[in-house]
């Protein structure tokens, strides 16, 4: 792998009277989608593997988020997911390594965790709802603690994109 794309699903209800799973995303969280995919547009993903949990708010900024992560990626939508800590997330990632990109759509802590992880860098913010960090790896054949450049972490936010690195 030489790319790993980390998207947290966008702001959601707070409704708890809802399944955590079913709660969906606010009107907030749609806008901060779309403004988060005119700016990702630029960077012509080409076409290639994404996984999203299977948990709606994560399905709706998928489906909010699909034209610029490019229509014709491999979509896998899997419930292994949903609030997955750090190592079933490096377990899912491993098991699909050999893609040149990767791109993952979920929840924290576990995102917050694998990005710390990969990039070995323990002190920065976890990642905030409508965010993307996307990481590099020099080396293809290793995707371990500590092998992978941060590119980018931003968070679109009431029509900005902020820059959280």
């Amino acid at each position: 792998m030489r790319f790993l794309n980390i998207i947290r699903h966008a702001k959601a209800e707070n409704d708890y009277s809802k399944n955590d799973f079913e709660r969906e995303l606010t009107e907030r969280g749609q806008e901060d989608c779309k403004f988060l995919d005119s700016f990702l547009f630029r960077y012509s993903f080409k076409k290639h593997k994404i996984l999203c949990s299977s948990s709606i708010r994560t399905l709706q900024t998928y489906q909010n988020l699909k034209f610029s992560l490019n229509e014709k990626s491999k979509i896998i939508f899997t419930d292994d997911l949903y609030l997955a800590n750090l190592k079933t997330i490096y377990e899912l990632i491993k098991k699909e390594s050999r893609s040149y990109m990767i791109t993952i759509i979920g929840h924290n802590p576990g995102l917050s965790d694998i990005l710390s992880f990969f990039i070995d860098e323990y002190d920065i913010p976890d990642l905030k709802t409508s965010s993307v960090a996307q990481i590099i790896f020099n080396d293809t054949n290793k995707i371990n603690e500590g092998d992978g450049t941060l590119k980018f972490l931003i968070q679109s936010k009431n029509n900005e994109i902020i820059s959280l690195s």
